[in-house]
């Protein structure tokens, strides 16, 4: 079933080369990233740290701290809400954050100049919140994406040449997606080292079932052997050789 996997998401990395999906390891690590976040005018506390809660509370079972989970939270620029200190404490406990655009739609539907100002608007955003950490990564909304996309963050300073897409989409923000229990058991059977995990926050609803999913995901994957951990740190493992990015 891992080869199966891993051969089906190599088709997609050939279709669309200016994309990633999954890092070509063979070590049971991958990268566990968040989608939307936070929850669009919420007051403190956002409902995103019911995630970061569920992390930490896995976290606590680990001996080893080296094999704590980290994720890497994709921010919605327009999102950002009263709870001033989410992005600076999600820091602080080991996540990453990365651009998710200004707003919630297609941005391969923009003009690229448009898509250049929402894009770098986030940015500006992001790290004037925490300016110390490096904004490494941007994520297309419905994971489409245009040439002149391409071009606005090959040429923006700090980014990854690429698109950060996913290789696991449980469908969470379907109706009826949202059921923790489906989502752990999605997770479970297309998992595979070097795998990217998307899952979402963005809605009080759907926070909910991500964090409640979590505490049903980690357990399972920690009991396989798998490492999860940010995007950039699965990224930054030397590849096998006998595997094409």
């Amino acid at each position: 079933m891992t080869d199966f996997l891993q051969k089906g998401v190599e088709k997609l990395t050939a279709l669309f080369p200016a994309a990633i999906f999954y890092k070509p390891i063979s070590e049971r690590m991958m990268a566990l990233t968040i989608d939307d976040v936070p929850v669009p005018e919420a007051s403190s506390p956002c409902p995103t740290r019911w995630i970061l809660t569920a992390i930490a509370e896995h976290n606590q079972s680990v001996s080893n701290q080296e094999e704590n989970v980290r994720a890497t939270f994709f921010v919605i620029g327009s999102h950002l809400n009263e709870d001033r200190t989410l992005l600076t404490d999600l820091v602080a406990q080991g996540h990453e954050v990365a651009n998710h655009g200004l707003i919630d739609t297609w941005p391969a539907l923009q003009s690229k100049m448009r898509f250049t100002e929402d894009f770098r608007r986030t940015h500006d955003l992001l790290t004037e919140q925490i300016p110390s950490c490096p904004i490494r990564w941007y994520r297309p909304g419905r994971a489409f994406y245009t040439s002149q996309m391409l071009e606005t963050v090959q040429q923006t300073e700090g980014y990854e040449p690429t698109f950060a897409l996913a290789s696991m989409l449980p469908l969470d923000t379907l109706p009826g997606g949202g059921n923790p229990r489906l989502t752990a058991r999605y997770v479970a059977q297309h998992v595979f080292p070097g795998a990217i995990l998307l899952l979402h926050g963005g809605s009080v609803a759907r926070s909910r079932n991500t964090a409640a999913a979590l505490r049903l995901i980690l357990p399972n994957l920690q009991s396989q052997g798998y490492r999860v951990t940010t995007l950039s740190h699965l990224w930054d493992q030397s590849p096998d050789n006998d595997r094409s990015i």
